[in-house]
């Protein structure tokens, strides 16, 4: 099965944010994987702002342990050793998040062939121009698309 990426709040505040009422709180991406009844294993991960840990217990849930940076979490470095290099490479060149490498470990390690994942998203009035790694059992391919939002 595979897993879910999905926002955490965290308790910092970027500096654009710093003077805003009511406070607008930093949010990270992790992922996050099922066990077999449904339910997301508990894992840890670091903001990628404070870097402060977060015990990571539901989808969009996290509770913060103060004072434990030191714990042990899945660095991008460690998910990049288990992808093909070309992979890895494609990924480091669109500066994917930690999110991403993870979401195609799952891909390969569990074969759910073919696979898309978007690498890069720009929107140019009421278009989403998408750059998209296509990932198949032996071979990868890069292509754009765009998406309509507003239909003519």
């Amino acid at each position: 099965m595979l897993g879910q990426r999905h926002l955490i709040e965290c308790h910092c505040v970027l500096p654009q944010y710093e003077n805003k009422d009511p406070v607008v709180y930093h949010k990270f991406t992790v992922y996050s994987k099922f066990n077999e009844r449904n339910k997301i294993i508990p894992k840890y991960a670091n903001c990628n702002n404070c870097g402060i840990t977060h015990k990571v217990f539901d989808i969009c849930q996290s509770e913060i342990f103060y004072g434990k940076e030191d714990v042990f979490v899945i660095t991008k470095e460690d998910v990049k050793r288990s992808l093909p290099k070309n992979i890895s490479d494609i990924l480091d060149e669109h500066e994917c998040d930690i999110t991403q490498y993870e979401l195609l470990e799952d891909v390969i390690y569990q074969n759910l062939y073919p696979f898309d994942i978007i690498l890069n998203r720009e929107i140019i009035e009421d278009e989403h121009h998408i750059k998209v790694l296509e990932v198949n059992e032996n071979k990868t391919r890069i292509y754009v698309d765009v998406i309509r939002t507003l239909m003519r």
